[in-house]
């Protein structure tokens, strides 16, 4: 007699370790969505912190895959649709509702070419995933698009710390956007920090310096996002300084 055909298993348990990365994936769309909702209102202080708070949310999801053992192609496509939408549209219509409504066709066309050019690098990246370069772990190629987003909506807080009229000029936010968005499809590299180490005399020095970006984060939050901003654009020549010595190596 034939052994009965085995049932399909349409159902099984899915452990809370293996959503914990994805659902922090989700807390960053819903924060990048927030965000927007906030522009749509104009409340351009909750904009900017949701979209930072997204910015965080992206750093802690592929780092928590990694630590618990949990990644999956699933968690990398969701993690790359989320991240088009919340460092790439966002951004983008932020800037339009803040500024460019009434600015014609090129100010349409400028916050395009930074959404589409979001979507290129993070295409790119995706597809260098099965075989990253030797140089992937401590570089990366491009602005990453939340350093991109977190760029972008630079002239917002400019104008919200010192409400200088030049940072919501058309001309100027059309070339930021496209600038940013040049940037992030580049080559440049930037620094991953993946492998980044601090000599043993660095360390005290560096903790007292995030306690002031901490503090300052709540007294002058808008002075410590343009300083954090200015420090990561100073990183960029640097990264391309040590990015060709080690290629000579």
């Amino acid at each position: 007699m034939a052994p009965a055909p085995q049932r399909k298993k349409h159902f099984r348990s899915v452990s809370l370790i293996w959503l914990l990365p994805n659902m922090l994936t989700v807390a960053g769309l819903v924060s990048g969505l927030t965000a927007l909702r906030f522009a749509l209102d104009g409340r351009w202080e909750g904009t900017i912190g949701l979209i930072v708070l997204a910015a965080v949310f992206d750093a802690l999801d592929g780092r928590t895959a990694r630590r618990l053992k949990t990644s999956s192609a699933f968690g990398a496509a969701l993690d790359s649709l989320c991240d088009m939408v919340v460092f790439g549209v966002v951004p983008a219509l932020c800037l339009y509702l803040w500024a460019l409504q009434d600015s014609g066709n090129l100010a349409w066309w400028a916050t395009m070419f930074y959404a589409v050019s979001i979507a290129l690098r993070l295409a790119r990246f995706d597809s260098e995933l099965p075989d990253p370069p030797e140089t992937s772990k401590d570089f990366f190629t491009g602005v990453p698009a939340p350093a991109a987003a977190f760029l972008v909506i630079v002239p917002i807080a400019v104008d919200l710390e010192f409400g200088i009229g030049w940072a919501r000029e058309a001309a100027y936010v059309c070339f930021w956007l496209v600038l940013i968005g040049v940037m992030a499809v580049s080559a440049i590299p930037t620094f991953a920090g993946k492998r980044l180490k601090l000599p043993v005399g660095a360390v005290l020095p560096v903790l007292a310096a995030v306690s002031l970006l901490i503090a300052g984060a709540f007294m002058q939050p808008w002075i410590t996002y343009l300083v954090i901003a200015g420090i990561y654009a100073a990183a960029i020549p640097v990264a391309v300084i040590r990015y060709r010595q080690q290629s000579s190596d």
